[in-house]
């Protein structure tokens, strides 16, 4: 409902109700006035501001409603729905909706430790803060990602014997990217979903769509809602999201659109997602053909929407210690999450992490189920590459390992970062969940 003075307000397709509190109940002696939409002729206002009370009028009836000061954005709603009411279109704020947020839901689920093995894909489209469509669909992983393994069917429930006469994930593409549309994406650890999206259309010889995104789980640490950890389930229940089924593709996109809308009402949002986040400090996500690009925090001077990779700084050379190998490699945990992106991957660094060591590094890769590699080999899968000042031999020799065709990938350093869970402080929050 709609908040004004001494009154709650919703609108409806066919009427709008005006409940009025105690007191004003005792002054006119109605508790709740009903306008039936069909004598409303138009609707005029006149704003509140922060000294002055404001006044919607309905015309036709001549109900007049009043909005005491610093209830614009209240009023606004109001005479937005009416509107959209008399136009013959379901009414947003009344519905417990954010106008001008609309986004796109999205979850994937992966058959094996390989981020571009997607077996289902989820997906829930919120126009003006509410969920108007949902699609959920099996597909077979791409060609040379299709083994299921067993940890990650004990996780989703999705066997072999489910996608069997299920399409393909190219033949799911085109539905996908048609239902996104020119919507924003969000997910619950935007990177890995982008990430997993990018790989499957690479193993699958696809074009690469070129989408941005935001991130529920970034939004959800940002707020700093006083949670024991920012799991998908955590914060779901801590927002009072529902959330019935962890680990189905398009409930878990659901919960993150959720997550995002009651974020938006709790910070009295209204408008686009992109400008939510900015609001909240982080430039938008991008993924494309060359790279995903995460959702980081804005610094001054930053485009809140990078176009192409960044450039390399040509930085002083950095301290010893900072790109030193370390002595001991720590052993991959065998209990990680199988459907995180780097569970099973062998991860190499190569230049600077500031303020990053790479002993911590090591530690955290290790802690999500990587193997650490001191140098490129035919076993690397993921080189990480952070700054600087001209490029290392482990690039280059990642680069001739990748024409020969190696499945290896290189990272920017902010995208090892994004995964991780770290903060750009140096400080630690939780790994990702997934």
């Amino acid at each position: 409902m709609i908040p004004a003075h001494g009154a709650h307000l919703s609108v409806t397709e066919t009427s709008i109700r005006i409940e009025q509190s105690a007191l004003a109940a005792a002054l006119t002696g109605q508790t709740v006035v009903t306008v039936p939409l069909a004598e409303v002729t138009g609707v005029r206002s006149t704003p509140p501001t922060l000294l002055d009370v404001g006044v919607v009028l309905l015309e036709g009836p001549g109900t007049t409603v009043t909005f005491a000061p610093g209830q614009d954005r209240a009023a606004a709603d109001f005479v937005a729905d009416v509107e959209a009411a008399l136009r013959g279109e379901a009414p947003t704020a009344s519905a417990g909706g954010v106008t001008g947020l609309s986004f796109v839901g999205f979850d994937v689920e992966t058959a094996n430790a390989d981020v571009g093995s997607i077996c289902q894909i989820g997906v829930v489209r919120v126009v003006d803060g509410v969920e108007v469509a949902a699609e959920s669909w099996l597909c077979t992983p791409p060609p040379g990602l299709s083994e299921f393994q067993a940890a990650n069917i004990a996780v989703h429930g999705i066997t072999p014997e489910m996608v069997a006469d299920q399409p393909g994930f190219a033949e799911r593409l085109p539905a996908l990217l048609e239902f996104i549309g020119d919507l924003p994406v969000i997910a619950h650890n935007a990177q890995f979903d982008m990430m997993a999206l990018r790989r499957a259309c690479l193993a699958a010889e696809l074009p690469v769509p070129e989408l941005t995104f935001g991130c529920s789980l970034v939004l959800s640490r940002a707020a700093r809602l006083g949670l024991p950890d920012h799991r998908l389930p955590t914060v779901a229940a801590g927002l009072g999201v529902p959330l019935d089924r962890h680990h189905d593709a398009t409930e878990d996109a659901r919960a993150a659109a959720g997550i995002v809308v009651e974020l938006a009402r709790r910070s009295d949002h209204r408008g686009p997602f992109r400008e939510m986040q900015e609001d909240a400090g982080f430039r938008t996500g991008t993924l494309s053909q060359d790279a995903v690009h995460p959702v980081l925090r804005q610094r001054p001077g930053l485009p809140t929407e990078p176009t192409q990779a960044p450039e390399r700084k040509p930085a002083r050379r950095a301290p010893w210690q900072s790109v030193a190998t370390p002595d001991v490699i720590p052993d991959a945990n065998p209990d990680a999450d199988p459907t995180g992106p780097l569970f099973g991957q062998h991860v190499t660094l190569t230049g600077d992490f500031e303020p990053f060591d790479k002993g911590r590094l090591w530690s955290a890769i290790a802690d999500m189920g990587a193997e650490i590699g001191r140098n490129v080999t035919r076993k690397t899968t993921i080189l990480v590459a952070g700054t600087w000042a001209t490029k290392t031999s482990k690039e280059k020799r990642a680069e001739e390992l990748i024409a020969k065709g190696q499945e290896l990938q290189i990272w920017t350093g902010e995208q090892l970062i994004a995964v991780l869970g770290l903060t750009e402080d140096g400080s630690e929050d939780e790994q990702p969940p997934f």
